[in-house]
Formats: C-alpha cells, structure tokens, sequence
C-alpha cells in the first residue's frame, strides 16, 4: 500500500530532508521498501517557489536517491503572502508549478502496485506552505479523489513570525479542512516547549534544525514500518499512515491530530509512558477529551512491552482524558528497531485526536478577525 511524499516550500522540504536521512539508512532493508520506487529512488516530489532550498535538499539527500524530475522550483519567492502563493506571482507560473507537481504525483503513483494515498508536508504561515500548499492539496484531491489525502502542517509561534500569518493560517486551514481526511498539526511554541523541556531548562537555545529534527522524529515514528502491522511474512506494505487515519481521524468532522515524541536509553516503558502523559497534561487542559490515541513503542527488541502494556494503558486513558463512549480508545504499534541513528533506544510516538485543538483554532480566527476588523494588509 505505497504512499507518495510531497514537500510543499521551506518547512516541508527541511523536515522531509530530516525525516528522509532517517529512511536512507534502510534502502536496501525490508523495512524501507515502502518509501522506495522501481527506480530505486525515494517516493517523493520536492516543490518550493525558490530553487535554494531544493539545491541543498539535493546535496544533503544525494540526487541519486532523488527522482530529477520531482525537484520542481519556481524562479520567485511568494513573500509569506497566502494568495500570492495560491494565486502565482503571475498566473503563468502558478499553473506551471501546479501542473508540475500533479504529473510528477502521477508519475510516483503510475509506479505503485497498490496506491494509498499522499501526505503533503507544508506550513501554515510561509506564502509558498500556505497559499502553494492549499493549491497543491485541492488539485492532488481533484485529480486523486479516492484515495487518502494528509496534510503534515506545522504552525508558526503566537509571538509571531510574519505580519500575515493569521490570515495565512486561517484560510491554509480552512483548505485543509475541506479538502485533506487528516492534519497532523505540529505547533512551533509546543515543539519548542518538549525540546527545552528534553534539555531540563526553559532558556536553552533551540535551533530551527533541532525543532525540524524533532518533528522528523515523530513523523518516522509513526511512518515507519512496525512489527504489529507487517504481515506474517516479514514484508512491510507501508499501511501505517493509513491505518493511523483509521485509528485516530475515523470521522470527517474530527480530523486534526497531535504527535509528541519520546525517547529513553536506560528508561523503562513506564517510565518513558509517565514522561510523556506528564508532558502532554503540561500542555492541554484537564477539560480537553481525547477521542482516541495511537502508541508507537520502538525499540523493543526484548519484547517486553507486552508485559507494560496494561500499565501504559491506563495511564494514556486517564492522562489524555479519553471520552467514555469509545470503548477501545487506545491503539498500540510495536516494533523491535528503534529509529535510525537512535540505536539501542527505546521511543514512544503518542498521537491523539483531542479538543486541544480547538484553542489553537479559536486563537487563530480571533487574531485574523480583528486584522480584518481593522483593515490591515487588505486592499
């Protein structure tokens, strides 16, 4: 069940950059084959407005794993504008970068012996994430209607980054809303927090390749290939980004989901669980409900989750406040490997479809409304 990989703009194309440096160790293993093609190069289509990003994208990935055609980039930045990078800075380019993009799509998806779906990887604030990224989403469900559509979105701190991006955010998430069957929302501000949290302290320094490499993190732990849903034969199928959809977005009207990631040398599964439902209680409040949960738990070569798992159970369905009337909330993945470059470290990959949510899309409507309110940045 193949899935192709589209990079929208900056913040797509670095976090896939991350997340593919921890794929290219398992080429030539059974568990990398779902993100390969018959050419032997990743299952991906690179796109930007500007060709720096992609350059370095290339030299960092080797353009050897890369398909030449699937690196398209314009000639023109679109200025952090949602409806310049919608729209086109002209209208000639807009359709060519489109265009592009669905037939390199088609290309991937031509290849596959079973087609599942897209995951599209963008920002909510930047004019090529937002505005492109809105584009590309609408045209790949027009042309792709059947199968599964995700959208990897990240969104900027609320200290600002861009005098646009409340309206960016809002009309990206209004597209996303209407046109994707599920959103991983990653937050700026809660990446920050876990990784200056992981440090033991408020005021460490974060980078932005730091916070790009967290959020890789938690997309190869719930991406990568897992021993509980490999079939018997040992040959991975690459069902896991839809089999999440299944498990945490079952409804339409309920489709934005939240990931935190953990990890622990010498901690136990216990230990690991409580680290992250004392993270996640820090972060939402008691009122929030979550509808379900998905637990990645990697690095299990011993087996011995089996024997935690009831504990961690309860402690992911009180922590995280599951609703009484789902009766299986909690949906449990293992696998013996830990992640790629995190040898002989265990990680949990937690995932939760809650009202959390709801804050952060209040606040977004509410800041673009009085800016719209008070006429700023309209013409």
């Amino acid at each position: 069940m193949a899935t192709v990989y589209v990079q929208v703009g900056q913040c797509g194309n670095q976090i896939g950059q991350q997340l593919w440096t921890q794929v290219l160790p398992l080429k030539d293993t059974n568990e990398g084959m779902p993100f390969f093609n018959t050419n032997e190069k990743l299952r991906s289509v690179h796109v930007d407005s500007e060709p720096k990003v992609l350059r370095r994208l290339g030299l960092a990935l080797k353009k050897k794993n890369l398909e030449e055609g699937n690196l398209i980039a314009g000639k023109r930045g679109r200025g952090t504008n949602w409806a310049l990078g919608y729209h086109g800075v002209t209208r000639a380019e807009g359709c060519m970068l489109l265009d592009q993009t669905v037939e390199a799509v088609r290309r991937e998806v031509e290849q596959c012996d079973c087609f599942s779906g897209m995951v599209v990887m963008h920002s909510l604030s930047g004019g090529t994430g937002s505005g492109l990224g809105a584009h590309i989403i609408e045209n790949l469900k027009d042309h792709f209607p059947i199968p599964y559509l995700m959208s990897v979105a990240v969104a900027p701190h609320a200290g600002g980054e861009s005098p646009l991006q409340h309206y960016n955010c809002l009309l990206c998430l209004s597209w996303v809303q209407q046109y994707t069957d599920a959103v991983l929302l990653f937050n700026n501000d809660d990446v920050l927090y876990q990784l200056q949290h992981q440090q033991n302290s408020s005021k460490a320094q974060i980078s932005i390749p730091e916070m790009n490499q967290y959020i890789s993190n938690c997309l190869a732990g719930l991406f990568l290939p897992t021993d509980s849903i490999t079939p018997p034969p040992g040959i991975p199928l690459g069902m896991e980004p839809w089999e999440l959809l299944r498990s945490v977005c079952p409804m339409p009207a309920t489709k934005f989901a939240q990931v935190s990631h953990h990890m622990g040398s010498r901690l136990g599964w216990d230990a690991i669980a409580a680290h992250s439902i004392q993270m996640y209680k820090k972060q939402h409040s008691h009122r929030d409900r979550a509808l379900s949960a998905v637990v990645v738990a990697r690095g299990d070569g011993k087996d011995d989750f089996r024997r935690y798992k009831p504990g961690v159970e309860r402690k992911i369905r009180a922590g995280c406040n599951c609703v009484d009337w789902n009766p299986f909330p909690v949906d449990f993945w293992t696998d013996k490997n830990s992640l790629a470059g995190y040898a002989e470290k265990k990680s949990l990959t937690l995932c939760t479809n809650n009202s959390g949510v709801t804050g952060y899309l209040e606040h977004v409507l509410t800041k673009a409304r009085q800016k719209y309110s008070a006429k700023a940045f309209l013409h």
